[in-house]
């Protein structure tokens, strides 16, 4: 029997509030799913001829969202990119009108550095003059959403035909949005009273490098919309979710009156590892462990990571090591930097791959542009410093960013020594030793971790705990190795009035 939702009040309120709606929706928690519910309502409410838009940052994005609201919808919506959006609906079709008969709709964008400026009046001069579209050299203005504000704000005719249109717009992974597009879709509903559907979680805010605000749900919070939360995880196993709920989240946490079976603590008294895979043996021979699914094993140092990986080898094992790279380290363009290494280091990574992960702009140009800076890392001999160098100054030059002086020699070493290369390679192996920091984004089936590198019960290590735990699929397993750690579960739980251990973890002795 399944836990009923912890948040299924809010997921029911969502779909009966007629407001502009703000839900901050943990990963994993079905936002696709409950955004396209609500849409399929919100359209079959209108009593007019206007429709609805669902607007998201990736082609990717956009079709998932078609194909699940295409078997539930049958009526006429929108599902654009955001520039697509803007383009087609506001700048092409009313610039002439907010600046006048010299400006054309029928312009091309072009991504190279000799379109970039660092002023607005450049950016309009160009388009009257060359017609073309460029951008600021700084990646974090957005002239493309700065212009379309400028002329929904002067064109009479292209607020009646967005007003005329539209009765809600829904906007996916608003962490992602910068202050440009948030001005822009603040305008929308303040001024031209358009509900706004705006889904997203600030955790998940990976694209800061390209102007993101780390602090747009709390700009929200000064506007006027209906706020709900959705932490279910339907990608853990219930237990498992409801374990992080206690420690993390622990409003969300509920008793239950069944043993679990799925979220286990091992004891295990030792300070070394010597006998792991004896203890791990045993964890197998009694079925508690699954061989023939994924298992990953996070050591957050890399030397323990890597003798846990080399002890299983030598008893039988087929495990990888998984290194924790220079690039792993909180760098500011770290995603970006980390997405780069996949492209050079794996060859099943492709330049699509790149663009999407990196959040960039689709269209072709872009994509062979970007394509022609970075597409020499693929080589072999291609990879020493110079060269490198080199390549990283232009794409930052490209995409308008400023690398740390640290950035470069970091990545250098990253995709030049071997020793990090099964970095990314991640997930060709389906058995696993890394650190928490390279499993950060990733999910597997079966999770093993040691409670000697979390200090919860001083308040420390709570991020990486939660990502620790986050990654289960279907079974973690906490060899514990500090009591203090397992006192501080038990005392947080009977704080919530469980003191049967039974139904919260599966306790193995030595």
């Amino acid at each position: 029997m399944r836990l009923k939702l912890v948040d299924q009040e809010a997921r029911d309120n969502i779909l009966e509030d007629n407001e502009s709606i703000l839900v901050s929706a943990s990963a994993g928690s079905g936002k696709t799913t409950i955004m396209v519910q609500k849409m399929s309502i919100e359209i079959n409410k209108i009593p007019d001829h206007r429709t609805i838009a669902a607007i998201t940052f990736t082609v990717k994005a956009t079709d998932e969202i078609k194909k699940k609201a295409q078997s539930i919808i049958k009526k006429s919506f929108v599902v654009m990119t955001n520039d697509s959006f803007i383009e087609n609906e506001i700048t092409r079709p009313f610039i002439k009108d907010a600046f006048g008969t010299e400006y054309s709709g029928d312009y091309s964008v072009e991504y190279g550095k000799k379109y970039k400026f660092t002023v607005a009046s450049q950016g309009l001069e160009q388009l009257r003059s060359r017609n073309i579209m460029g951008g600021y050299q700084d990646n974090k203005k957005n002239f493309k959403f700065k212009l379309a504000l400028q002329i929904i704000k002067r064109s009479m005719a292209a607020q009646e035909y967005i007003r005329s249109k539209y009765a809600t717009i829904f906007i996916d992974e608003y962490q992602d949005s910068d202050d440009d597009m948030h001005t822009f879709f603040m305008y929308l509903k303040n001024e031209l009273k358009i509900k706004l559907f705006i889904v997203g979680d600030s955790k998940q805010a990976i694209y800061l490098w390209r102007g993101a605000m780390s602090n747009i749900f709390e700009l929200l919070e000064n506007e006027s919309f209906s706020s709900y939360e959705l932490v279910t995880n339907f990608r853990c196993d219930k237990e498992i979710e409801n374990f992080a709920n206690l420690l993390h989240n622990p409003n969300y946490y509920e008793n239950h009156d069944r043993n679990v079976s799925n979220l286990i603590f091992k004891e295990y008294p030792f300070r070394q590892f010597t006998n792991f895979a004896d203890s791990f043996t045993s964890l197998v021979n009694d079925n508690t462990i699954d061989l023939n699914k994924e298992i990953t094993i996070i050591s957050n140092l890399n030397n323990d990571a890597s003798m846990l990986a080399k002890l299983l080898n030598e008893n039988g094992y087929d495990f990888t090591f998984i290194p924790r790279t220079p690039i792993d380290e909180g760098l500011p363009n770290g995603h970006l930097l980390k997405e780069l290494a996949m492209f050079s280091k794996n060859s099943s990574y492709t330049i699509y791959d790149f663009i999407e992960k990196i959040g960039a702009d689709e269209r072709t140009q872009n994509r062979n542009e970007i394509n022609k800076i970075i597409k020499s890392l693929k080589e072999k001999d291609n990879l020493v410093e110079l060269h490198i160098t080199r390549v990283l100054n232009d794409l930052a030059s490209y995409l308008g960013i400023s690398l740390g002086t640290d950035e470069v020699p970091k990545f250098c070493e990253s995709i030049c020594d071997p020793q990090y290369d099964m970095a990314f390679q991640i997930l060709d192996k389906k058995h696993k030793v890394m650190t928490v920091f390279a499993s950060k984004g990733l999910e597997f089936d079966q999770i093993i971790s040691f409670a000697r590198y979390y200090k919860i019960h001083n308040g420390d290590d709570m991020q990486n705990h939660y990502v620790c735990v986050t990654r289960a699929r279907s079974k973690l397993i906490m060899f514990i190795d500090n009591e203090d750690y397992h006192n501080y579960v038990l005392r947080t739980a009977s704080d919530k009035n469980q003191n049967d251990n039974d139904r919260l973890f599966r306790y193995i002795k030595q």
